[in-house]
């Protein structure tokens, strides 16, 4: 229809709303490029330079001049072998290093907690799987990474690994003593690939989670999520002699890069080389001097490294909000919304908040100002119980890739208990698949999925109530 444009009247509505962005991506809504001249010149110049390959703006497909430049000035942030500016986002960071990694018929090892890409990566590629045990922390209700114990325990089970897949940090923020694992590994001549999309900003300040950025054979950084990059902007890190990775790339990547996507991703990288220390130390500041104002009201427990199981470390730019038990944490996402906070996510017993050099200290009042005014009582869970994640695997009957072809068959959710499951069931958030394609549809699986549908959360896989299941008979 002629006078409809709803996707941008909605866009441009909500930017007048003026939440308070404590979400993705990391620039905020532009603030990040404010920093300083060049950055202010490229928010205000946006649509301008929307420019696509022209003589001496090189190209990203055979980078010869100002991007082979601009890697190699990002390899030297990260130290890193080599560096690849990404504008497909970490997905295709994901891909890419899967195919360079892996040949098809391979065994791997895959940490359950990893992004949709990889799975998709998994089934493209053909490989053979096999799942880390993730493990929650049923008193917050939150997914934790594996444990040493987690991943050697699941290496001992598999015949003839080639390589490993793992997430660093998880959604959460959470992260774990990885640096001798991955050693170790590399020395049993496994691949190593880090899906770490959530801490491009490790390494700016000892506060931190360590940074790993040297040591796997691929790492992946979504720089939009926390760095002053536009959304789809990331990095791949690769420190290996790798030759064909580069062909991957160029398979998975858009042959229109965006220009604007690039150039953010060259601003993020100076913004760390230039600000990052600096600004990394007045945010920690603000965000430890705030969460223990906040804990003090004694109304929502902001998670320390203390809260947590030994050896586990959390980013401390991240604010996980906890509720008591009984009470809701997708109804709270929904009252710092109604008090202009827009927050990442909620799970079943709180939010989380993403914050950034970029919030400033009223930012933080304000965060605790609404604190300070809620009402408990209006986020009482309305059902007899809080909803769980489970660290169950359920029992694989299929490869990812066999069950692909295979007939669908549709029934409802409660008729699919013990059914094989066609694709991915994947809660959003936090974006993680509950059952994986070829895998039976237990009775808890059930049961977080209707808790999901009943809490009006987006999960992706079901349809109007139904699942799809594939037409196989198994034993």
């Amino acid at each position: 229809m002629k006078g409809r444009i709803p996707l941008l009247k909605e866009l441009i509505k909500y930017h007048k709303e003026n939440n308070l962005l404590l979400s993705m991506p990391g620039n905020k809504a532009g603030l990040g490029f404010l920093r300083d001249d060049i950055g202010k010149e490229f928010e205000e110049k946006l649509g301008s330079l929307d420019i696509t390959e022209v003589d001496p703006l090189d190209n990203l497909h055979c980078p010869e001049g100002v991007i082979k430049e601009a890697q190699e000035l990002l390899s030297k942030t990260y130290n890193s072998k080599k560096a690849y500016f990404l504008v497909n986002g970490s997905s295709c960071g994901n891909l890419s290093s899967i195919f360079d990694a892996f040949d098809e018929g391979d065994e791997v090892i895959v940490e359950r907690n990893c992004h949709k890409s990889i799975y998709n990566a998994l089934i493209l590629r053909k490989l053979k799987v096999k799942y880390i045990e993730p493990i929650i922390d049923f008193e917050k209700d939150i997914f934790l990474p594996p444990n040493k114990e987690n991943i050697y325990n699941t290496l001992q089970k598999i015949i003839n690994p080639k390589g490993i897949i793992l997430t660093y940090p998880n959604y959460f923020g959470i992260t774990y003593d990885i640096e001798e694992i991955i050693k170790d590994l590399k020395n049993k001549n496994l691949k190593i690939i880090i899906d770490a999309a959530h801490g491009a900003h490790f390494g700016q300040n000892e506060k931190l989670p360590k940074d790993i950025y040297y040591l796997a054979d691929y790492v992946v950084l979504s720089a939009h999520k926390t760095l002053p990059a536009l959304t789809q902007g990331a990095y791949l890190l690769v420190n290996n002699d790798s030759e064909s990775i580069e062909f991957y790339l160029k398979s998975f990547m858009s042959t229109s890069p965006s220009y604007l996507i690039m150039a953010s991703l060259d601003y993020a990288r100076y913004y760390l080389d230039n600000y990052g220390k600096y600004d990394y130390k007045n945010l920690i500041d603000n965000c430890e001097k705030y969460k223990n104002q906040i804990n003090a009201l004694n109304k929502v427990i902001i998670l320390s490294k203390e809260d947590l199981q030994a050896k586990y470390d959390i980013d401390i730019t991240r604010y996980i909000m906890i509720l008591p038990k009984g009470y809701s944490g997708h109804k709270f996402l929904n009252y710092l919304r109604e008090n202009k906070i827009q927050a990442e996510m909620s799970f079943s017993r709180g939010v989380i908040l993403i914050l950034s050099p970029f919030n400033t200290e009223s930012n933080f009042e304000c965060i605790y100002k609404v604190i300070e005014n809620l009402d408990l009582e209006i986020l009482k869970n309305d059902r007899s119980t809080d909803a769980k994640y489970y660290n169950f695997i359920p029992d694989k009957k299929l490869e990812p890739y066999e069950v692909f072809k295979l007939k669908g068959i549709k029934c409802k959710i409660e008729r699919s208990k013990d059914k094989i499951s066609k694709n991915m069931i994947i809660p959003y958030p936090p974006g993680i698949p509950l059952v994986c394609p070829g895998e039976v549809i237990t009775k808890d699986a059930i049961n977080i999925i209707e808790d999901y549908i009943l809490n009006e959360k987006s999960i992706i896989g079901i349809e109007n109530n139904i699942i799809e299941v594939v037409d196989y008979i198994t034993e």
